[in-house]
């Protein structure tokens, strides 16, 4: 029961964002390229949520755990390369939009930068290591 709710929780809460972006889409005067990469990506995060709820409910359908211990480690594993891909953009994102574009970037800039590459380190560490199986370690 409880990962049923789990599922609803998240299935209205993706109903409230993709809402949410239909109504900032339609607001907007002027549609530029930063309106568009951003209404992209978050596209793209929406997008891959969507397949991981369906996931989850199509495996309590089957009478499965909505998550086994595979799942629960790559869950771990993706949010490791999420972390690591954050730091790595705090410290190497600014520096590059600064060589590549002439342009400081202001510090909301660089943490909606952090967020959004983290965000999608994970999607695609996620999506990848669920696919292809994960590689078990063995430690001695």
């Amino acid at each position: 029961m409880k990962e049923k709710i789990g599922i609803i929780i998240g299935g209205i809460v993706t109903i409230a964002v993709i809402i949410t972006l239909v109504i900032w889409m339609t607001n907007i005067k002027t549609i530029e390229y930063v309106n568009l990469g951003s209404f992209a990506i978050i596209l793209i995060l929406v997008a891959s949520a969507v397949y991981i709820l369906w996931d989850r409910a199509k495996n309590i359908r089957k009478g499965l755990p909505a998550k086994d211990e595979r799942l629960i480690s790559i869950g771990y594993k993706s949010g490791y390369y999420g972390f690591i891909g954050a730091i790595w953009s705090a410290v190497f994102g600014p520096l590059i939009i600064d060589i590549i574009f002439n342009y400081e970037l202001e510090g909301s800039r660089v943490s909606a930068l952090v967020v959004i590459v983290s965000g999608i380190v994970f999607i695609i560490s996620y999506l990848y290591l669920s696919s292809t199986g994960e590689k078990e370690v063995k430690r001695t």
